[in-house]
Formats: C-alpha cells, structure tokens, sequence
C-alpha cells in the first residue's frame, strides 16, 4: 500500500504545474527569480513588521515560526530568517544554519505533539521552483499515511485561525 502512495505521489508530482501564483501582496514587478532586490512589503516582511498577523510558534533573535495560513496538512508550518533574504541565494550560512537546527527542533516537536508518519521539509528558490513568497522560508510539513497533501491557493481563504492557534499550541508545548 505505501508503495502505490508513494507512487501516486509522484504521478501528482509529475503532473504538478511549473509554477505557482505569487503571494498577494508582492510588488508588482518585483523580482521573482533567483536573483534580485528584496521587495519588502511581501507577506513575510509584514509579518515581521507586524502589520500582517501570524500564528507564531517559535521565535528569537533569527529565526520566526509561524502557522502556514494555507496548510496542505494539519500542522504545516513555516520557519523565515528576520534576516531579509529572498531565497538560498541570498541567506547568510550562519543564518541559514541556525534556522535548520530550528526546524528540526520544531519537526521534532511536530512528531511528538501530532504524530505524523513522516515529516516533510522544503525550501522553495525562484518562482519556477514554485516560490510564492519572495523571502526565504522553510517548510516543516507533517506527512500522514494515506492522506495526500492539500492542493492550495490564494484564492482559498486562509485556514480558521483558532484552529491554527490550537494546532500552535501543541506543537509550543511539545517543544518544552
């Protein structure tokens, strides 16, 4: 059985488009590619200003964790430096390192509070590479057995907050 999922997960993967829609929010005619200025009024860059709420479930001097408003499974989440980097090209390795080990520590957390089967991680560098929001991120997305991942978009409106908020809460507490 895990075989023919796996199987159908890459048939989907296959067929997946190329590209994705860009955040709204993005400036117009900002760079979407590999390389280019940082457009700082993309979804991330307010979150951090606080001008865009979030449901944060990690925080310190480098890093932020926060609830993906458009989850494609229960629990997915985001990790963004406070660094403004559009993408790999960009991050600083000291950065990029200590976000990692915070993704792991939160991955584990995830494991211990939800109990996925598996846990997913992504990075995401150009729009071709179907980056949406032009500041570095990581996803930390559960993975459970026989539930395929979510097909989102921003035309979908984003998850219910309290449920986020729920879902923020035991990932926070496992992570004590």
């Amino acid at each position: 059985m895990r075989q023919l999922l796996a199987f159908a997960a890459m048939a989907w993967l296959a067929v997946a488009p190329v590209a994705a829609t860009v955040a709204p929010g993005t400036t117009p005619g900002s760079a979407t590619g590999l390389f280019g200025a940082y457009d700082d009024h993309n979804a991330f860059a307010r979150i951090l200003k606080g001008t865009l709420p979030s449901t944060r479930v990690y925080e310190d001097g480098e890093v932020v964790a926060f609830m993906n408003i458009h989850p494609v499974s229960p629990g997915d989440l985001l990790v963004i430096p406070r660094q403004h980097a559009r993408n790999l090209m960009d991050i600083r390795p000291s950065v990029l390192a200590h976000l990692m080990r915070v993704a792991q520590r939160l991955a584990k957390a995830q494991a211990t509070a939800l109990h996925p089967d598996g846990i997913f991680i992504r990075q995401n560098s150009g729009e071709v590479a179907d980056q949406t929001v032009f500041h570095f991120h990581v996803h930390v997305t559960p993975m459970y057995a026989g539930m395929a991942l979510a097909k989102t978009s921003y035309d979908q409106p984003p998850a219910d907050p309290a449920a986020l908020a729920r879902v923020a809460a035991q990932i926070r507490a496992a992570m004590k």
